[in-house]
């Protein structure tokens, strides 16, 4: 047996109106274990065509057990974290090196392929396995520039669900979502954080008031992912837990900047400039 894991992401820009996104690790995890053998099962269909792509691909087999402190289909890279710790524990057990550029990638390409995401979530992924905070270009599969974050961050799990995802409402909005992209590249993260929410609450026909509220305690805050969840960082994160609890339930955890695994941080994973 074998097993490896991987963390949480929040988002500051949601990758999905431009490309472009930048998301930050949250020590939320997710736990992976490989168990070599030939008979496989798996707990939903989801992770049956991860887990199967991820052994053909590697000339394996086994069972694979998860357990999971990221709420499914809040918006927190649950997804991601699931494939980079399943890839990673695939890895530990043929003794490969464990190279962060490589299981990005292919995060990205089985995210697409099992229909668990719209872009590959190469943000998420990226956060999910390296910590920190990651700007990334979906498209290219590769970062602009990771930088380390430190704090507390509070985080809304709220009682309403996520609605649907109209691609074409979120394109619309790319201009602004580009502008919210070039905010955080400056280290704007608090504007970029508004602007950004602002255009997916819209476009997804989700609350904004758990945003203006933090965003007026001079927090950073913003939707995570698609919804329904939302996060929070700054000095005084505390305070907004009491006026968030209105609108659901609210845990307060650490943001991390260290990899999830020891995992090699290649030149490629950059855009050279």
């Amino acid at each position: 047996m074998v097993k490896a894991k991987a963390f949480a992401a929040g988002t500051i820009v949601n990758a999905l109106a431009a490309l472009k996104g930048v998301a930050f690790a949250l020590n939320l995890k997710t736990t992976v274990r490989f168990i070599p053998g030939k008979e496989s099962d798996f707990e939903n269909k989801a992770l049956g065509c991860v887990a199967k792509k991820v052994f053909r691909s590697l000339k394996i087999d086994g069972k694979v057990k998860v357990e999971s402190e990221i709420p499914r289909r809040g918006g927190l890279g649950s997804s991601s974290a699931v494939v980079n710790a399943l890839i990673c524990a695939a890895y530990k057990y043929l003794n490969k090196e464990l190279e962060a550029h490589s299981i990005l990638r292919a995060n990205a390409r089985i995210s697409l392929e099992c229909g668990m995401s719209y872009t590959g979530a190469f943000d998420d992924a990226s956060a999910s396995l390296l910590g920190g905070v990651v700007f990334s270009d979906n498209a290219k599969m590769k970062l602009f520039k990771r930088e380390t974050l430190e704090g507390k961050v509070a985080v809304l799990i709220p009682d309403w669900e996520r609605g649907n995802v109209d691609l074409r409402k979120i394109r619309e909005r790319r201009e602004e979502v580009e502008r919210a992209f070039k905010l955080a590249m400056k280290g704007k993260i608090r504007e970029a954080m508004y602007v950004n929410s602002y255009e997916y609450c819209q476009a997804l026909n989700l609350p904004f008031e758990p945003v203006s509220i933090a965003y007026n305690l001079g927090l950073n805050a913003g939707l995570s992912g698609n919804g329904p969840s939302y996060v929070a960082f700054g000095e005084n994160v505390k305070d907004v837990k009491s006026l968030w609890e209105s609108f659901g339930k609210v845990i307060l955890v650490d943001i991390v900047s260290v990899p999830a695994e020891k995992v090699k941080i290649e030149n490629s994973l950059f855009i050279q400039t």
